[in-house]
């Protein structure tokens, strides 16, 4: 029985290992990915431009950008992705964050979708410069996913995002129905 007990005990210690090391820097955190055979097609005017939306880089958060409604019903709100083409971007939560926030993007069941299906880390690969995205933001090709935030209430909602090749993360935080963040 001892024996047993410290394989278990080894185990476990294996695994925790592998998970701090999952947070080293330079190191990008894998999740689920959507890609341009998942994306939506619809066209943003101002996208990149608008305060109202969460800028970083080559993604866009439409309506992520200042104080962004939290809907009780939705338990969160939608915030439509753009991404210009040929990038990839890589939205992470930390393990705390994931305790009362999800990202509702990439694939998820049907129907109503809860903060139990959302996920923690997302990997966005935008359709290829010249491709078919069917999608524009400021005149420019973008690929567009539906999607959202999630939390059990109102919070302000800390992003990890991994642009490109990037060996450290942008930081960047959305204000779920909280006016300011401290």
């Amino acid at each position: 029985m001892k024996a047993l007990h410290r394989t278990a005990m080894t185990g476990t210690a294996i695994a925790a290992v592998a998970v701090a090391a999952s947070g080293v820097a330079g190191q990008r955190p894998r999740g689920v990915v959507a890609d341009c055979a998942s994306r939506s097609e619809a066209s943003f005017p101002g996208a990149f431009k608008n305060r109202r939306n969460l800028v970083v880089g080559p993604l866009a958060l439409i309506g992520a950008g200042g104080t962004a409604s939290w809907d009780r019903v939705a338990g969160g709100n939608k915030f439509p992705l753009l991404l210009r083409a040929g990038h990839r971007v890589t939205l992470e939560l930390s393990a705390r964050t994931r305790t009362f926030a999800g990202l509702a993007y990439g694939p998820l069941p049907q129907g109503q979708t809860s903060l139990r299906d959302a996920h923690r880390v997302v990997t966005f690969i935008a359709c290829r410069r010249g491709g078919p995205s069917g999608s524009t933001a400021d005149g420019r090709p973008v690929t567009f996913w539906s999607g959202g935030m999630l939390a059990r209430s109102p919070r302000c909602v800390p992003l990890r995002v991994w642009v490109d090749a990037a060996r450290t993360p942008r930081h960047a935080v959305i204000r779920l129905g909280m006016r300011s963040c401290g």
